[in-house]
C-alpha cells in the first residue's frame, strides 16, 4: 500500500513539474479580469456600456454548456476486462463518483465565469443565479444517471435560449421550478448501466485518449448512423454522410444560441469573428464521412467516384447547412456575415481531407507552447483552421 501511494505521489509530482509553466501562465491569464479590470473591459467592450443582464446571460450560457456536456455521459465506462473477470454487483457506484467529479469541475468553471462577469459586466441577481445553478446541477446529475433520451436536451437548449433572449427574472424563476420538478419527479426508473453501454463508453474513452496523445482531432468526429439511401453518386453520398450524423444537430443548435449571446455581451468583437468560427464548428461533425473516405483506402475504393467530385458535393451540402445556421443566428440578433458561409464550409472540407498525420517528416522543430514540435507536423495539424483564420482576418478587415 505504501509503495502504491509512493508511486502515485511520484507520478503526481512529475505531472505537476511538467505542467508548472502552463498552470502558472494559465492562472495569470485567468486572473486578468480581477487585477486588470479596466484593460480587459476596454479590450472587449471598448466605449460600449455593459448590456443589462449580460452577466446573467453569460452564466445561463455556461450552465447550458455544462448540462449539455454532462448529458453526454462520458462518465459511463468500464474496462471490459474488469467486467469479465472482476465484475461487481454495484457497477453504478464508480459511475456516480465520476459524474460528481465532472459536475464539480464544470460548475467550478461556471463559478469563475460568474465572478469574472460580475467584475467586468456587473453583478446579477445573486439568489436567482444560485437557484439556476442549483436546479440545473440537480437536473444534470439526476438525468445523467438515466437512460439517454432526446427530451433531456430541452433543458440545456432552454437555458441557452433564455440567455439569448435575456429572459425576465419571472421567466427564469419559472425555469428554476420546472428544472427542479423534472429532476425530482421519477419519470422513469433509473436502470443500472448495461454492459454494452459500459464497453461503448470505454471504447469512446480510448479514442479520446489516443486522439489527445497523437494530436489527431479528426478521430473525435462522430460515427455515422445507418441511412436508407442509395449511394449512387457524390451528392447522395455527401447527403447520406450528413444525415447519418444527425446526432450532432443539438451541438449545432447550442452553438447557434451561444454565438448571439457572446456578441451581445462583447459588442466590440466583430460579428465575422463569431460567425465564421461558429459555422465552422457547427458543420465540422457532419463532414466526418468525407474524412473517413479520405483516410481509409477501403472506403475510398468502395465509393467508386472521383475524390474531387466528392469534395465538391460535400462542400455544397456543408455550405447549405452553414447558411441555415447563419440564418438562425441572424434571426437571434447577430449581424449577418454572408461570406463566412462558404469560408466555414471550405475550411471544414480542407480540414477533413487532410491525409493521415506523418510524424516522421516534420523537418525543423519550433517551440510551440513549451514543446518542440516539427514545423511540418504543425502544418498538418493546422490544415483547415489556417484557411479559417486567414479568411476571417480578411473578412474582418473588409467589414
Amino acid at each position: 500500500m505504501t509503495r502504491r501511494m509512493t508511486r502515485r505521489t511520484r507520478r503526481a509530482l512529475t505531472w505537476l513539474g511538467d505542467a508548472a509553466l502552463p498552470i502558472f501562465v494559465g492562472g495569470g491569464l485567468l486572473g486578468l479580469p480581477f487585477y486588470q479590470t479596466a484593460q480587459v473591459r476596454g479590450r472587449f467592450l471598448g466605449t460600449h456600456p455593459a448590456t443589462a443582464g449580460a452577466t446573467l446571460a453569460l452564466v445561463l450560457l455556461a450552465l447550458a454548456i455544462a448540462v449539455f456536456s454532462l448529458l453526454r455521459r462520458d462518465h459511463v465506462w468500464a474496462n471490459p476486462a474488469e467486467l469479465t473477470w472482476r465484475d461487481r454487483p454495484d457497477r453504478d457506484r464508480p459511475l456516480r463518483t465520476r459524474l460528481t467529479v465532472a459536475l464539480l469541475l464544470r460548475y467550478a468553471v461556471v463559478g469563475y465565469l460568474f465572478a469574472a462577469g460580475g467584475v467586468l459586466l456587473g453583478w446579477p441577481d445573486l439568489p436567482l443565479t444560485a437557484a439556476l445553478a442549483a436546479s440545473s446541477a440537480l437536473f444534470a446529475f439526476r438525468w445523467a444517471n438515466r437512460p439517454r433520451t432526446w427530451v433531456e436536451l430541452v433543458a440545456p437548449l432552454g437555458l441557452a435560449a433564455a440567455g439569448v433572449l435575456f429572459a425576465a427574472p419571472v421567466v427564469l424563476w419559472c425555469a428554476v421550478g420546472v428544472l427542479t420538478v423534472v429532476a425530482l419527479v421519477p419519470l422513469k426508473r433509473a436502470l443500472p448501466a448495461r454492459r454494452d453501454e459500459l464497453v461503448a463508453g470505454w471504447n469512446a474513452r480510448v479514442v479520446r485518449s489516443v486522439s489527445a496523445a497523437f494530436g489527431d482531432v479528426l478521430m473525435l468526429l462522430p460515427r455515422a448512423h445507418p441511412v436508407r439511401m442509395r449511394l449512387i453518386d457524390p451528392p447522395r453520398i455527401a447527403l447520406a454522410s450528413f444525415l447519418g450524423r444527425r446526432t450532432a444537430l443539438p451541438f449545432a443548435v447550442l452553438l447557434a444560441l451561444a454565438v448571439p449571446v457572446l456578441h451581445h455581451v462583447f459588442p466590440l468583437v466583430g460579428s465575422t469573428w463569431w460567425t465564421a468560427p461558429g459555422a465552422y464548428l457547427a458543420v465540422m461533425p457532419f463532414a466526418g464521412g468525407l474524412s473517413d473516405m479520405t483516410r481509409v483506402d477501403g472506403l475510398r475504393r468502395w465509393v467508386h467516384t472521383d475524390a474531387k467530385a466528392l469534395k465538391y458535393a460535400m462542400f455544397a451540402v456543408l455550405t447549405a447547412a452553414a447558411a441555415v445556421w447563419v440564418t438562425v443566428t441572424w434571426l437571434l440578433g447577430l449581424p449577418v456575415a454572408p461570406y463566412a458561409v462558404p469560408l466555414a464550409a471550405a475550411a471544414a472540407v480542407r480540414t477533413v481531407t487532410r491525409p493521415n498525420l506523418d510524424y516522421g517528416g516534420g523537418g525543423a522543430s519550433v517551440d510551440a507552447g513549451g514543446v518542440y514540435t516539427p514545423v511540418g507536423l504543425l502544418g498538418q495539424l493546422f490544415r483547415g483552421p489556417d484557411l479559417l483564420v486567414l479568411g476571417t482576418v480578411v473578412l474582418g478587415l473588409a467589414a
